[in-house]
């Protein structure tokens, strides 16, 4: 097992740690504490397997970078960093700024979750994650399944948006765009888990548990799909995916998605207490409208909300 991964090289380690190292001289001089998440934080990023055998990273690189004072101007600052960090790069690199003396009130959400108990400080104080809540493992709401979805159903929109166009798409299209279908099968075990309470922060115990789960609509695609999913997370051989017809998983996916959806809705009951709450509530009522072709909001503008509230 790697440092960044279940399965990939040391190569590719040493790739990773070189990338890190440049977003490290452009973005600590503004910030007290870098902090990988995702796959690569955890430990259980992808491979991505090129043609001639060799390593590549895949995985965007996201980092929560820990700053003493925040504002809008700091906001975009980071946000202008990521862009040119991606350009140099070629991944999608991402900073989320958070203040400092804030971390002790963080919410209990699915990302502060993963953040405080899988992830790797780039540089910064080591322990800097200490002063966030002691989230428990067995109580996290299942309002956040609820998020995870709307930003999975919209993958799945951005591929329709896509199709509809007459031109065929790029090898990186298609890449991305299984990618996409397979993080939207990860959701639905994920979610599935959420509701009988055996979600775990690592893949490979949720990979074993999925079994597990209880009746949820199409559960034993939603547990094969699953499994298979956290696979191509391992070993991320997209070459071996030729035969994959986009248009057909696609079309089995999204069928499956506008069953899962509001079933999981129906386990996670919302209490729209706040603005933000309550636009969410709306995107969650339009989003399977718009993967039906019968929108109750300008597609723009749902993707403005969803980038803002999700």
């Amino acid at each position: 097992m790697s440092k960044y991964t279940i399965k990939g090289s040391d190569a590719l380690d040493d790739k990773i740690d070189s990338d890190l190292e440049y977003i490290t001289k452009a973005v600590a001089p503004h910030c007290d504490a870098g902090i990988l998440l995702g796959g690569y934080g955890r430990g259980e990023g992808t491979p991505f397997i090129n043609s001639d055998g060799s390593q590549s990273p895949f995985n965007d690189y996201d980092l929560v970078v820990v700053v003493d004072k925040l504002n809008s101007n700091i906001r975009q600052r980071f946000q202008a960093l990521g862009k040119q960090l991606t350009a140099a790069l070629g991944l999608p690199i991402d900073l989320y700024p958070y203040l400092e003396s804030s971390l002790p009130l963080r919410e209990f959400s699915l990302l502060n979750y993963e953040m405080k108990y899988g992830h790797k400080v780039v540089w910064g104080e080591s322990h800097i994650l200490a002063a966030m809540p002691d989230y428990p493992h067995n109580a996290i709401p299942l309002s956040e399944g609820t998020r995870l979805l709307l930003n999975r159903g919209k993958l799945l929109l951005d591929i329709q948006q896509r199709l509809a166009k007459p031109n065929p798409l790029s090898d990186d299209e298609r890449i991305r765009f299984i990618k996409f279908i397979f993080k939207v099968r990860l959701a639905f075990g994920d979610c599935a888990l959420l509701t009988v309470g055996k979600y775990d922060l690592v893949y490979a115990t949720k990979k074993e548990r999925i079994a597990a789960i209880g009746e949820c609509p199409g559960r034993d695609a939603v547990i094969d799909g699953y499994r298979t999913a956290i696979n191509l997370k391992e070993w991320g051989d997209y070459s071996a995916l030729k035969p994959f017809d986009i248009q057909t998983e696609l079309e089995a996916t999204h069928a499956l998605f506008l069953l899962f959806f509001p079933w999981y809705r129906m386990q996670a009951p919302s209490r729209a207490r706040t603005l933000p709450a309550w636009i969410r509530e709306r995107l969650y009522a339009t989003l399977p409208k718009l993967l039906q072709g019968r929108p109750t909001l300008p597609i723009s503008l749902f993707y403005k909300l969803q980038r803002r509230f999700s």
